[in-house]
């Protein structure tokens, strides 16, 4: 059995393909819950559980990082 600490995103390496062509970013929002198993912080799984909570801090990030990348 392995003992997990940390979730690592292999969610975007088809997307860096995309941003080779096309200028972007991609960005990795944590969103599992406090004390939540680290199994539930799997974006493409059925065991996730997002702490739907952080979503509004990942849009004000983001739009905050667009507005000062566009000004």
């Amino acid at each position: 059995m392995t003992k997990l600490h940390a979730v690592l995103p292999f969610s975007g390496e088809d997307f860096a393909l995309f941003l080779d062509r096309i200028p972007g970013t991609y960005c990795f929002l944590g969103v599992r819950r406090p004390g939540a198993a680290i199994e539930t912080s799997f974006p493409h799984s059925g065991d996730v559980v997002p702490d739907e909570r952080a979503i509004g801090h990942g849009v004000r990030a983001m739009a905050g990082w667009l507005a000062r990348r566009s000004a």
